[in-house]
């Protein structure tokens, strides 16, 4: 079976030309002339980088405040962590949980979280999570 490439040359007319000489020679109806390649690009990930997310090394889990332990209820909220390349990590809600006293409980947990900074080809490196934090008492 018979490969087809895609050759760039200097100008589109060029590229659309050796394309459909290609496609021509593809289909046995035509033979290109011998003349210097053009240049061959190829794609893929040799050159990728190696980012590696932050890591959670510690997470502390939100109390529920204990007033709120007669209730039966479901409730989440979801907090974004800015990270540092040192690691050390601010924290915003982005979405409250309806309640006052478990979005202070949640804030005051992820506070306490610690991460090992993202890696971008071994080096440190800002980066952000997002969390979504759950509470239930049932």
């Amino acid at each position: 079976m018979k490969s087809f490439k895609l050759y760039c040359n200097a100008n589109a007319t060029t590229a659309t030309l050796v394309m459909l000489a290609s496609l021509l020679t593809l289909a046995n109806l035509v033979t290109l002339p011998a003349t210097a390649a053009p240049k061959e690009f190829s794609l893929g990930t040799e050159n990728a980088s190696d980012f590696r997310p932050a890591e959670i090394l510690t997470a502390p889990h939100p109390a529920i405040p204990s007033e709120l332990h007669d209730h039966c209820f479901k409730s989440c909220c979801i907090a974004r962590f800015l990270i540092n390349p040192d690691g050390k990590a601010q924290v915003k809600l982005l979405s409250s949980s309806g309640s006052e006293d478990l979005d202070e409980a949640a804030l005051a947990a992820l506070k306490q979280w610690k991460f090992r900074p993202a890696t971008l080809n071994g080096e440190p490196v800002p980066s952000t999570r997002r969390i979504k934090i759950e509470f239930a008492v049932e």
